[in-house]
């Protein structure tokens, strides 16, 4: 591969798990949208997404093209032209951020982001990734595909130094890997964030939970009864609509008659709301990763009860590990924390460490210029290879979602 320079019309093909419905998702393709801009205000956009209606109300990013589909969908093989020809017509791809590199839920969750980066390849278009989390990866040949295409960007950008350890293990170069931050701490939060109050007279603690094997939820609730009981309301924050919504309503159902009136469900309408509901609070309390960033950004006090090392790492990063709650021993004890914050008026409250995480964060965007300018050439033998991995797997993609109709009757034959 030779590193060549050229002038571009800066058309620029942005790929992550965008427009699925999920608030800090959607953050972070804010996030990666507005870090590319600034640093290329010119640029033409094209953003990969499940849902282009959802992604231009939700984020508030209109100003772009918009391809409906990913790897296998349906509504990829119904656009497949249109994501072939994203690439062809860009100048650079760019791929995330968040933890897409994993094979946790199905084996197309890595193809759907490192098919573009092969694509690239064939075409001769530099590929970069942003602040991408790395892991599990438990499939042999997912690891090599990985392997592969990273081996071939331009740059590999993580979100923390686990995820480059995992990268190393599947084979790739280390000097092709920078450690930066998640993405979403570049945002300038001032910008969408009006400030407003609660609009409660009690004291708010926001609670951005989700379903979770382990999570003790009696512990939860006694710690919500107890703030009740203290005069405090409880806000609870869907980042997943429909998911989060029924949980909720689960865990309301275990409060006492008396105390549900003190409760309330939120689902964001948008991005802006999302992040006033955590500036308006008094406190968080947060499962969720992007809740505890938009806390620790906007100086709302918090703890985080981590479902995911993201969260503990994170934590670690802003220097705040002695505001990590264990998931599966939530203790009434916290709620007597909680309450000593209230009562002293917490909104002085600082994460001193998250200035350094948000330079780290802008780091992932300051050197797209560079890696614009300086485009690429790719051997025979790599496009040969990029092309054999794309056909192999257009072939899986096409037999899996042929196989979904029938899967779909023996589950329900099964049941």
């Amino acid at each position: 591969m030779a590193i060549v320079n050229r002038q571009t019309s800066e058309n620029i093909l942005l790929t992550g798990f965008f427009g699925a419905g999920n608030v800090g998702d959607e953050a972070v393709s804010l996030a990666v949208y507005e870090g590319v801009k600034k640093n290329l205000p010119q640029a033409n956009f094209s953003i990969v997404t499940r849902s282009p209606e959802y992604t231009r109300n939700f984020t508030g990013i209109t100003a772009v093209d918009t391809i409906k589909g990913f790897f296998p969908s349906h509504d990829f093989w119904m656009r497949l032209s249109r994501h072939i020809g994203s690439i062809k017509k860009s100048n650079l791809v760019v791929i995330g951020g968040g933890g897409i590199i994993q094979d946790v839920h199905s084996w197309t969750t890595i193809p759907a982001y490192i098919l573009p980066a092969c694509l690239g390849i064939l075409f001769n278009r530099p590929v970069m990734t942003v602040g991408i989390g790395v892991g599990p990866v438990k499939t042999a040949w997912l690891k090599e595909l990985t392997a592969f295409a990273c081996n071939r960007m331009a740059l590999v950008q993580v979100r923390d130094e686990e995820s480059r350890k995992e990268l190393i293990a599947y084979g790739v170069d280390a000097n092709k890997i920078q450690v930066t931050a998640d993405v979403v701490p570049s945002l300038d939060f001032k910008r969408y964030v009006a400030g407003r109050s609660s609009g409660n007279s009690r004291p708010t603690v926001a609670v951005a939970f989700r379903k979770w094997s382990g999570l003790d939820k009696n512990g939860l609730v006694a710690i919500c009864t107890k703030l009740i009981e203290n005069g405090v309301a409880i806000r609870m924050l869907g980042y997943e609509s429909v998911h989060d919504v029924k949980f909720y309503e689960e865990l309301i159902s275990a409060f006492a008659p008396e105390h549900r009136d003190k409760i309330s469900i939120h689902i964001p309408a948008d991005l802006n709301d999302a992040m006033e509901e955590v500036k308006a609070a008094d406190f968080v309390l947060s499962m969720r990763l992007h809740g505890c960033v938009f806390a620790a950004a906007m100086g709302t006090p918090f703890f985080a009860v981590p479902y995911d090392p993201k969260v503990s790492e994170f934590m670690r990063r802003i220097s705040m590990e002695d505001r990590i709650l264990p998931m599966d021993r939530l203790s009434l004890n916290y709620a007597d924390e909680i309450l000593k914050s209230l009562q002293a008026n917490g909104r002085a409250f600082s994460a001193v460490g998250f200035a350094a995480q948000r330079q780290l964060s802008e780091k992932n965007f300051t050197v797209v210029p560079e890696v614009l300018q300086g485009g690429v050439v790719y051997s025979f033998k790599d496009k040969t290879s990029a092309l054999g991995w794309i056909c192999k797997l257009m072939i899986k993609g096409m037999a899996t979602q042929l196989s979904r109709p029938f899967n779909f009757l023996v589950r329900k034959m099964t049941k």
